[in-house]
């Protein structure tokens, strides 16, 4: 009997803490894009991948969060948004709880826009009109809730920003009347409010928590700055910028550096220098160019170069002076996560491509046409699956090496 608890209550801490292969929040582990390392395919046959499975989705530009043995996500039936818990190997759905009502966007394209984190069996979630929910990730049942427009207005084309889990806190861009987006922090496990930083209404980025020059810190673009807070909401640094339009989020280029874009072409691209004196923070400019406009989705480093879409066109950059290595047409206005040395490339007309982090050149290893609908959602990465999403599909393929044949015994 004691062996049969001690096993199960194994069985809950790791269902409920997450490893290495999961993906527990938008852009991953790290909010940088690029997964643990698996044993992957470095090439497809001609036919790509083996499809897990495929199933219908409603609408919304959700992710997914990947932990154990289940997917998290959001999609909305037209009449209201929900929080979704799939079964990350059939796909069906174990949960539905609904956090909203479905409103239309200006472009036609309503349903929700960010992407669930999840941590200790606690899935956060926040709907396109900005309530944020925490639910059991085991049932869906509420824990507490906010309604983010208590500190201020949703933005025109609905909440966008994704919930980070750093601690034992939640943080997201709530929103505060002024000029520029409101952090606030709520305890976790409570809910109740941390603190809250900064003023002005909510954007469409998300927060990432990076360690730069020796202290783990909360970075977070700004309409017309960059800026990095403690994890108590005290200002450490800010960078002033020209106003642009601040959606995609920054990405730490090892060991001090940070890449910030946007698609305005006034903007660019720039990176960034954070050093720390007796005095404080000091941050300066390593470069800027117009060679990375990331429109909605953000780039990505991998071993001193950046990857990322120009817009509509796929750019390597060196990530230390920004000089363009290589370019490739074709995917629009697309996304692509990385494992290893392989970056997987999606295509805004559901194209997906496997193609090897090259700095001397793009070589493509692999493409299928995975869906037929508008793929602005940036894919994830797990247990050695690759999830796509466009407006009505969800797919899983997966990218594992088949299991090489065990070796008979001869006498």
């Amino acid at each position: 009997m004691r062996d049969r608890l001690l096993a199960a209550t194994v069985l809950v801490l790791v269902a409920t803490a997450g490893g290495a292969a999961d993906w527990p929040q938008y852009r991953g582990p790290q909010r940088l894009g690029v997964a643990a390392q698996a044993d992957l395919l470095d090439g497809w046959p001609e036919d790509g991948p083996r499809v897990a499975w495929r199933r219908s989705i409603g609408g919304g530009y959700s992710s997914v969060a990947a932990v154990g043995d289940r997917l998290f996500t959001l999609d909305t039936d037209g009449a209201e948004e929900a929080v979704l818990a799939l079964d990350a190997a059939t796909g069906d759905t174990l949960w539905r709880v609904p956090i909203g009502p479905f409103v239309q966007a200006e472009l036609e394209d309503g349903g929700p826009r960010s992407t669930p984190a999840v941590a200790g069996g606690t899935v956060y979630a926040v709907s396109s009109q900005a309530r944020l929910v925490a639910l059991a990730a085991a049932d869906g049942a509420l824990r507490w809730q906010h309604d983010l427009t208590a500190w201020g207005p949703v933005p025109r084309f609905g909440y966008a920003t994704s919930p980070l889990v750093e601690g034992r806190l939640v943080v997201v861009l709530a929103g505060q009347r002024g000029e520029e987006p409101g952090v606030v922090a709520f305890d976790r496990e409570t809910g109740e409010l941390a603190w809250q930083a900064l003023s002005g209404p909510a954007g469409y980025t998300s927060v990432v928590a990076v360690e730069l020059a020796g202290v783990r810190q909360l970075v977070l673009s700004l309409f017309e700055a960059v800026v990095g807070l403690s994890l108590e909401g005290e200002l450490l640094w800010r960078y002033d910028t020209e106003p642009h339009a601040a959606i995609p989020m920054p990405v730490v280029v090892p060991p001090d550096g940070v890449f910030v874009s946007s698609s305005e072409d006034a903007f660019g691209g720039v990176l960034l220098r954070v050093a720390r004196h007796d005095d404080g923070f000091r941050v300066t400019e390593a470069w800027k160019q117009r060679l990375m406009r990331n429109h909605f989705n953000s780039s990505l480093a991998v071993d001193g170069a950046l990857y990322g879409f120009d817009n509509g066109t796929l750019r390597c950059l060196d990530a230390t002076t920004g000089e363009r290595l290589w370019a490739k047409r074709g995917f629009g206005k697309g996304s692509l996560v990385a494992a290893g040395k392989l970056l997987f490339v999606l295509g805004d007309d559901g194209t997906v491509a496997l193609v090897h982090a090259d700095r001397q050149g793009y070589r493509e290893a692999g493409r299928i046409q995975a869906m037929r609908g508008r793929a602005w959602t940036e894919p994830a990465l797990a247990g050695g699956h690759l999830y796509l999403r466009d407006f009505d599909e969800l797919v899983s393929l997966d990218l594992r090496r088949p299991a090489a044949p065990a070796e008979v015994a001869t006498p």
